[in-house]
């Protein structure tokens, strides 16, 4: 199963973003420099958290681990990001099979990742 990834959006474009559940992937210059790849499933959806990464990121402050960790190696430069998502489109909402279906495309991306480049994105930590 191919997992489609959207284009990349430019980080100042990250308003555009779906409101929607899904898998996102955080870039940084070039789509293959992948910094941080991403879940949610909250109500709330890709855009919000993307907000809350964009926080994390550029003060430090708690909310988003990944985006802590983005500030401490980046010191919360977000210049160059880009986002691509994959959003689970034919996938039945309820919970019981969305969630698991989001958690796999998220363990699957990450492992394409390491595959590909010998380890996690820098600021993943799992």
């Amino acid at each position: 199963m191919e997992l489609a990834l959207s284009h990349p959006v430019e980080w100042t474009d990250r308003a555009s973003l779906p409101d929607r559940a899904g898998v996102y992937l955080i870039a940084r210059g070039e789509p293959g420099n992948t910094v941080y790849i991403g879940r949610t499933w909250g109500a709330k959806g890709i855009r919000h958290r993307i907000r809350t990464f964009h926080r994390s990121a550029t003060t430090g402050q708690k909310g988003h681990a990944g985006g802590v960790t983005f500030h401490g190696v980046f010191d919360g430069d977000t210049t160059g990001l880009l986002v691509s998502v994959h959003l689970p489109d034919g996938i039945d909402p309820k919970p019981e099979i969305l969630h698991p279906y989001i958690a796999y495309a998220e363990r699957r991306l990450i492992w394409e990742h390491v595959e590909a480049h010998g380890g996690l994105p820098v600021c993943n930590s799992e």
